[in-house]
């Protein structure tokens, strides 16, 4: 998948921080917003790292007429930070004390 696209290869003895995860377009169901999910924590549990993946706001692909936008920040550990599925509000995210601001826009 192309969420190991960065690190595939990478031998350094480095500690990765984070991924960046940019999805492109929104989920097509239910069930492919799981398996990213899932995927992604495996992800950060194998490299203990942060993984924060984003899509577009709306971004169907070829007109499909579906689109979930998801939002993501997954810890080292595997635990969930934050996921928003269909809430395009911008977050902020500390990823010393692991504190998620969520900025309204009003």
């Amino acid at each position: 998948m192309e969420i190991l696209k960065g690190v595939e290869g990478f031998t350094s003895e480095l500690p990765i921080d984070f991924i960046a995860h940019p999805i492109g377009t929104g989920m097509f169901s239910e069930d492919q917003f799981n398996e990213w999910l899932e995927y992604a924590r495996r992800v950060a549990i194998k490299h203990q790292c942060y993984i924060l993946g984003t899509s577009h706001a709306d971004g169907s692909y070829k007109n499909c007429g579906i689109s979930i936008p998801i939002a993501y920040c997954i810890d080292k550990n595997g635990k969930a930070l934050f996921i928003a599925k269909s809430d395009t509000r911008t977050r902020i995210i500390d990823l010393d004390s692991n504190k998620v601001t969520i900025v309204d826009g009003h």
